[in-house]
């Protein structure tokens, strides 16, 4: 008689078994599809509006004209964005509304005051609202962008810079990674507020802005102090300091005490003290 064989068989994988248990666990809602560490929970309770309540609702009006897609609109305090289609491509929106286009996008803006922002390519905007002392139009993002003002108005760069004029256009094009250019197309003459300077554009010139982390937000002129524009920039006097006429450059004289500040620079003058400000490429006195 043989001797029985040893079965060469193995044991069946237990696959079938571990799915059903998941399935039974998925079913029964005790297991965490989640990745660690688990689900965020809120830090404020209730949580914010977010860009619904970013920019309020202001009682001027603006036309979006859509020339090529794609075209996006968000009406103030809403979050829901919608496109502008071929065969509806003007709307009317109040201040407070983005308006956004893509890569290959071309659209209008007519504000008030007869200012009018061309968009091209990508570019993001708010509608200003002028009642509240507002810039008439905030250029959040830009590929592109035209300015043209009817009236005397300002529009805010990307980054919070503020351009001002009474003419166009000006032509702001994103050049480099976190650097604006600003060309000035008109016969007049622009004037843009960067944190404490004041920066002159006439006809044909373009200036370079760079986008800092802290922003380019013009300062705010101290009630107490007195603002003075020099040929290098604008600078606040507190107390006894006199602006005296020069040739070379812009001469503050203190007959007290006193303090100058401007320029990234914070002096204090005694009485009879000088400082003299020269604008670049200007040739210091000998």
């Amino acid at each position: 008689m043989s001797a029985p064989r040893r079965s060469d068989r193995r044991p069946r994988r237990l696959v079938p078994a571990l799915g059903a248990l998941v399935l039974a666990h998925l079913a029964s809602g005790c297991f965490d599809t989640q990745r660690y560490p688990g689900i965020l929970e809120p830090q404020i309770v209730p949580l914010p509006d977010g860009a619904k309540s970013a920019y309020e609702r202001g009682p001027e009006e603006a036309f979006v004209i859509r020339h090529a897609d794609p075209v996006g609109v968000r009406v103030a305090e809403s979050n829901e964005k919608y496109d502008l289609a071929f065969y509806d491509k003007r709307t009317r929106v109040p201040a407070g509304s983005w308006v956004f286009t893509g890569a290959q996008a071309h659209a209008e803006v007519l504000l008030a005051g007869a200012t009018q922002i061309t968009l091209r390519g990508r570019c993001s905007g708010v509608v200003g609202s002028e009642s509240r002392r507002e810039p008439v139009f905030r250029l959040i993002d830009v590929g592109n962008a035209s300015v043209t003002f009817g009236e005397s108005g300002q529009v805010q760069l990307p980054g919070g810079a503020v351009l001002e004029s009474d003419t166009g256009p000006f032509v702001v094009e994103s050049v480099r990674h976190r650097i604006v250019r600003v060309r000035n197309r008109s016969g007049g003459i622009g004037r843009i507020a960067y944190r404490d300077s004041i920066v002159t554009i006439e006809p044909s010139e373009s200036v370079d802005l760079a986008l800092l982390e802290g922003g380019t937000v013009p300062y705010e002129v101290d009630p107490s102090a007195r603002a003075v524009l020099s040929e290098a920039g604008r600078l606040q006097l507190r107390g006894e300091v006199d602006v005296l006429a020069s040739d070379d450059g812009t001469l503050l004289r203190s007959s007290g005490t006193g303090q100058v500040e401007g320029l990234g620079l914070t002096l204090d003058l005694g009485p009879g003290d000088e400082v003299r400000v020269l604008g670049l490429g200007s040739s210091a006195p000998r």
